[in-house]
């Protein structure tokens, strides 16, 4: 009991001494500049954007999409630049005529695309990009349904 007693009161009057002492503490920090690292972070810039669509003919066919997108654009220098959009896509049919009940064709995609713009002077650019031709591809078959190309 007396050595319990000893520790407490040790630890007491040694507890503000050990928090005196300033420990190095290294800064692995990606968005300071005195950390070297590949890509500067104030160049990098990000946003969102969500959409929803939803549509159904008078014979109860229907669909629904709904998109959510991160957009990110880094630019390595005035003269290049970079864009990343990753698409988070949700999409299937309705039947409408009875009662709104969801088909079995729920889905959900992960539709990446970029574009790397390289401008070195005023009257010449070079852009390389890869886009997704159109999101009604994924639910073309309750589109063509509501358009009324029934097989």
């Amino acid at each position: 009991m007396m050595k319990l007693v000893i520790f407490l009161a040790l630890s007491v009057l040694l507890l503000p001494l050990a928090a005196q002492i300033d420990l190095p503490r290294p800064n692995f920090s990606p968005y300071t500049s005195d950390s070297p690292s590949l890509l500067n972070m104030e160049n990098l810039s990000i946003s969102h954007s969500m959409g929803f669509e939803a549509g159904t003919s008078s014979v109860g066919d229907g669909y629904y999409l709904s998109r959510y997108t991160n957009h990110m654009k880094y630019k390595f220098n005035p003269k290049l630049e970079l864009d990343l959009n990753l698409n988070f896509v949700n999409f299937g049919s309705v039947d409408t005529a009875n009662k709104w009940e969801l088909n079995s064709d729920n889905a959900s995609k992960i539709i990446p695309e970029f574009s790397l713009r390289y401008k070195p002077t005023d009257s010449i650019s070079i852009n390389v990009q890869m886009v997704h031709g159109g999101m009604a591809d994924y639910y073309r078959s309750s589109w063509n349904n509501w358009l009324g190309d029934r097989p």
